[in-house]
C-alpha cells in the first residue's frame, strides 16, 4: 500500500499524549454539534442525551466533545440548548454524571481520571459557552426587546448583505446588546468556573471554551464586535478575559484536568470573498501571535481551529474540506517552534473532514496534531472503527496483490452526503426576483446555514432512536421537523388562546342576551292606567 494510506494507519489511530498526561486512543475527535435536545428554554442532559452519546462512545472515538452547555440560563441559542446550572449539588450533578458514563465505552468505565495516566482511552470532554449578542429574543431565555450582554453595543448582522426583511428580522430577533460591565464580565468568570466544577464532580476528563462562531469569548477577541477602552479591549488585550477564565479555572483545577479552547479563524481567513491578501496576511499573523501567547500559558491541553458566526456562518457549508487548513498549520508550526520545558498544547483541526483522503492530509501535512470530525459522526457514528477496517482491508488488498487503488479507501467512506438544495422552477425563479425588487431577498446567510443544521439535528434524533438517517428529507422539512414540538406547543397554546377568546364571546353574548329578556315590572296605579285609556 502506497504511504499516503500508511500515514492514517500509523498517526490517525494511534494514541495522542495530551498535555495533561491523559492519553486518547486515537487521534480522531467527534466534534462538538449541537443537539436541540434539552427541554425549552434549556436544562440538563436527559434521555436523547444519553442515548445518542452512548452510541457514539462505541464508535470508537478518542474524544468526545459534548454540544454547547451554556453558562447563562437567558443568553441561549436556540432554545434547547443543556445549560450549567447555578449550584452544584448532587441532584444537579447528576444528570451531568449520566452523561458523562454514557460517553465513556463500557470497556473503559474502571477507569480513573486520577490514576493510569497513560492508558489510553476515550477522553470525554464537555464544551462550555456563553452566546454573548448571538443570543436572541424569547429562544435564547429573555423577554421580547430585553438586550443580551455583550463587550460593546454593537448590534448583530451590521453590514451583512440581506434585504430590508432580514435587516428587520436581525433588529426584532437580536436586540443592539448591552455593553457589559465590571460586574457582568466578574459573574460570567464565575460561571464559566462554575462548569468546570461540575464537569469535573461529573466524571468528565475536562472542558472545551468555546471562544469560536462569534460567541461572547470571541466577541471579546474580535476588534468587529469589541470596541472597549479598557483591560478588556480586543486592540490591546484580546485574550484578557479568555485568560482570566484560564486561570481561575487551573487555581481550582490543575492538570490532569483537561482544558481546551476553541479558536475563531474567520476573522484572519477570508471566507467566500476577496480580500486584500496583504492585510489578510498580516491579520492571519496577528491570530497566530494570539495561538502562540495562549499556548505559552502552559494552562491549555489542545486548541481547536474553527471559525464563523452568525453573521458569516461559512463555518456550516457542506461543500468545503479542511477550509481552515492554513491557519491549522502555521499555529501548530507556531507553537511547535516555541522551546517550552513543558509539553506544548495539540492543534485540532475541524472542518471539513468528509473523506479519508482529507483526514489524513491534515495530519501528514503538519497541519493539524488531531482532526475533528463534526457531521460526518451524525452520518457514521463509528467512523474511527470504519476507518481501522478500511486500513485493514486495504493493507490484505496489498498483501494479496488485488492491485494498489489509491481510491479504495475512498471509494468505501462511509459518508452518504444529503443533497440540501431548494426546488428550482420558473415560477419560483419568477417569485425570486419579485421579493428581490420589493427588498425582501436576499435574506441573511444565517437562514441557509440554519436549514442545515436542521438537517442534522433531525438525522441526530434519528440515530438516538435507533432511526435509520432518511437522506431524503430535504431542507424545508428538515426545518418543520425540527421545530416540530415548538410548533405543536404553540399550536396547543393558539387553541388554548383561541377557545378562552370564544369562552369570554359566548359569556358576553349570553350576557347581553339574558339583558335583552329581562322584563322590569310596572307598579302603576289603577286610576292612572283608567284615565290613561279614556284619553286615549
Amino acid at each position: 500500500m502506497s504511504n499516503s494510506h500508511d500515514f492514517p494507519s500509523t498517526i490517525t489511530l494511534q494514541p495522542a499524549v495530551l498535555p495533561s498526561g491523559l492519553v486518547m486512543s486515537n487521534g480522531l475527535v467527534k466534534a462538538a454539534m449541537y443537539e436541540h435536545m434539552a427541554s425549552l428554554f434549556g436544562g440538563s442532559p436527559n434521555s436523547n442525551h444519553i442515548a445518542l452519546y452512548k452510541l457514539w462512545s462505541q464508535g470508537g472515538w478518542g474524544m468526545i466533545i459534548t454540544g454547547n452547555v451554556q453558562v447563562s440560563r437567558d443568553h441561549l441559542t436556540l432554545g434547547r440548548d443543556m445549560i450549567i446550572p447555578s449550584t452544584i449539588s448532587s441532584d444537579t450533578v447528576r444528570a451531568y454524571r449520566a452523561l458523562a458514563c454514557a460517553m465513556r465505552p463500557a470497556s473503559e468505565q474502571h477507569l480513573a481520571r486520577d490514576k493510569d495516566l497513560s492508558t489510553p482511552r476515550t477522553l470525554v470532554i464537555m464544551q462550555v459557552s456563553h452566546a454573548g449578542r448571538q443570543s436572541p429574543v424569547v429562544l435564547g431565555g429573555r423577554a421580547p426587546f430585553v438586550p443580551p450582554l455583550a463587550p460593546s453595543a454593537l448590534g448583530l448582522g451590521r453590514g451583512a448583505p440581506s434585504g430590508w426583511f432580514g435587516r428587520l428580522a436581525f433588529k426584532i430577533g437580536f436586540p443592539t446588546p448591552r455593553t457589559m460591565n465590571v460586574q457582568d464580565i466578574d459573574y460570567v468568570v464565575s460561571r464559566f468556573v462554575l462548569s468546570a466544577k461540575l464537569a469535573h464532580d461529573a466524571g468528565f476528563d475536562g472542558i472545551e471554551l468555546h471562544a469560536s462562531h462569534g460567541y461572547l469569548l470571541a466577541q471579546f477577541i474580535s476588534a468587529k464586535s469589541n470596541i472597549r477602552d479598557d483591560a478588556y479591549s480586543a486592540k490591546r488585550a484580546p485574550l484578557h478575559l479568555l485568560r482570566r477564565i484560564v486561570t481561575s479555572i487551573r487555581e481550582v483545577l490543575p492538570r490532569p484536568f483537561v482544558l481546551g479552547v476553541k479558536l475563531n479563524s474567520s476573522d484572519y481567513v477570508g471566507v467566500g470573498s476577496a480580500h486584500d491578501p496583504r492585510a489578510e496576511e498580516e491579520a492571519e499573523d496577528r491570530a497566530v501571535a494570539q495561538v502562540v501567547d495562549i499556548a505559552h500559558w502552559d494552562m491549555i491541553d489542545f486548541i481547536e481551529i474553527s471559525g464563523g458566526d452568525y453573521e458569516d456562518p461559512a463555518f456550516l457549508a457542506t461543500s468545503r474540506q479542511a477550509f481552515y487548513s492554513r491557519f491549522a498549520r502555521k499555529a501548530r508550526f507556531a507553537i511547535h517552534a516555541l522551546t517550552s520545558s513543558s509539553p506544548l498544547p495539540l492543534v485540532l483541526l475541524t472542518g471539513g473532514m468528509r473523506s479519508s483522503a482529507t483526514i489524513q492530509n491534515a495530519l501528514t501535512q503538519g497541519h493539524a496534531d488531531l482532526v475533528g470530525v463534526g457531521r460526518g459522526s451524525v452520518l457514521a457514528p463509528n467512523l474511527p472503527l470504519l476507518l481501522k477496517e478500511y486500513y485493514q482491508r486495504s493493507r490484505q488488498r496489498k498483501d494479496n496483490h488485488d492491485g494498489d487503488d489509491e481510491d479504495f479507501i475512498d471509494r468505501g467512506f462511509p459518508f452518504q452526503q444529503p443533497r440540501l438544495s431548494y426546488m428550482k422552477t420558473s415560477l419560483i425563479g419568477v417569485a425570486t426576483s419579485i421579493l428581490r425588487s420589493l427588498g425582501i431577498l436576499p435574506l441573511p446567510s444565517l437562514i441557509g446555514a440554519g436549514a442545515t443544521t436542521a438537517w442534522y439535528i433531525v438525522a441526530m434524533r434519528s440515530i438516538s432512536r435507533d432511526q435509520k438517517i432518511d437522506h431524503r428529507t430535504g431542507t424545508i422539512r428538515a426545518v418543520l421537523l425540527m421545530w416540530l414540538p415548538e410548533l405543536r406547543a404553540s399550536a396547543m397554546l393558539l387553541s388554548c388562546c383561541v377557545a378562552c377568546v370564544l369562552c369570554i364571546c359566548l359569556s358576553v353574548v349570553s350576557f347581553l342576551r339574558t339583558i335583552e329578556s329581562y322584563e322590569v315590572p310596572t307598579h302603576s296605579a289603577p286610576g292612572l292606567m283608567t284615565r290613561t285609556s279614556h284619553t286615549t
